[in-house]
């Protein structure tokens, strides 16, 4: 399974699978413009839309685990709260 970077022709710039991409395409009543190679991931991170399912956000930015104080001594592991 491979991530697949696309333009679509109606400007929207997208990623997940082939097959992901291809439905993507149909939903919104446009075609796939070109697939692209060799994007910098920050591009990818800023400016694609993952519209996939299948996996994770491949490109999505980690956030870090590790609680340091002001002189940069380890604390603790961070415990993460969900939002909703």
């Amino acid at each position: 399974m491979t991530t697949e970077l696309a333009k679509l022709n109606n400007g929207e710039l997208v990623y997940g699978t082939h097959e992901e991409v291809e439905l993507y395409a149909e939903s919104t009543n446009t075609t796939v413009s070109q697939y692209l190679n060799h994007v910098n991931p920050s591009t990818v991170q800023k400016a694609f839309k993952y519209i996939g399912k299948a996996m994770c956000d491949p490109y999505s930015i980690p956030k870090p685990i590790y609680e340091r104080d002001e002189t940069g001594k380890y604390i603790g592991t961070r415990q993460f709260k969900e939002k909703f």
